[in-house]
C-alpha cells in the first residue's frame, strides 16, 4: 500500500462459509491527503487462518460523499476482496444510469 495513503476503518461484515468457518471482511476508506483522492481497501480474515484475502483500489474519486456512499454499499452487500473491482464498477454504472453520479 502506498505510504502516502491514510486508512480509516469504516465497518465490517461477519459471515460463515460452507464449512461453518467464521469470515470477517473489514472495509477501509483510503485517502491521499496531498491529492485529495479517495479509495477503498478490503481485508478478509478467517478464524484460525488470519488474513486470507485483500484488495484495494486507492484512486476511485475525489469526492468524500461518493466514496462514503460506495463503501456503505460494499458493506451492505457483503462484498469480499475478490469481487471488489467488479462491485465498484457495478455501483458506479448504476449511479450513472440513475443520474446520481458525481464521479
Amino acid at each position: 500500500m502506498n505510504k502516502d495513503y491514510g486508512r480509516k476503518f469504516m465497518g465490517k461484515q461477519v459471515f460463515y462459509d460452507d464449512k461453518a468457518r467464521e469470515n470477517v471482511v473489514s472495509y477501509y476508506l483510503m485517502e491521499d491527503p496531498v491529492h485529495q483522492i479517495y479509495g477503498v481497501a478490503l481485508e478478509k480474515s478467517q478464524e484460525n487462518a488470519g488474513l486470507i484475502e485483500w484488495d484495494s483500489i486507492p484512486k476511485v474519486t475525489d469526492s468524500m460523499e461518493v466514496i462514503d456512499h460506495m463503501i456503505n454499499s460494499l458493506i451492505k452487500y457483503k462484498v469480499t476482496p475478490i469481487s471488489l473491482a467488479e462491485s465498484l464498477d457495478e455501483i458506479m454504472t448504476r449511479e450513472e444510469e440513475n443520474g446520481q453520479s458525481q464521479i
